[in-house]
């Protein structure tokens, strides 16, 4: 997959995730062999039980006052997303931060997935 290939890709998932369709760009990109691991730095594994924690994050969230996209890069096989998000997640308290997705690709599929803030 070359660069241009996979920030065509990004843009999608900026696109969808932006339009509440972020389970969409998961279905489509996330390779069955995916690793995130995300804030807490928790690692999950497989694309199924990477789908449930996001889906259940996502039931939690109660209210959203900030989420945009701050920014991409795309270098070699890598690619790098900035979040800007401010929401309430029942369990969790308040998410407001900066944080950068930084994604590994492989055969056009997401294959390791980080986040940092």
């Amino acid at each position: 997959m070359t660069e241009e290939q996979i920030q065509n890709s990004v843009e999608e998932i900026v696109a969808l995730a932006l339009s509440g369709k972020g389970a969409e760009a998961w279905d489509k990109y996330y390779h069955n062999e995916i690793e995130k691991v995300d804030l807490d730095g928790v690692s999950i594994k497989t694309k199924e039980n990477v789908l449930k924690a996001n889906h259940a994050l996502l039931s939690n969230i109660t209210e959203v006052r900030t989420y945009a996209h701050a920014g991409s890069v795309v270098k070699g096989a890598r690619s790098f997303i900035v979040w800007d998000v401010d929401f309430d997640v029942t369990g969790v308290g308040i998410i407001k931060t900066t944080e950068v997705c930084i994604q590994d690709w492989v055969d056009g599929k997401i294959i390791r997935e980080r986040f940092f803030a």
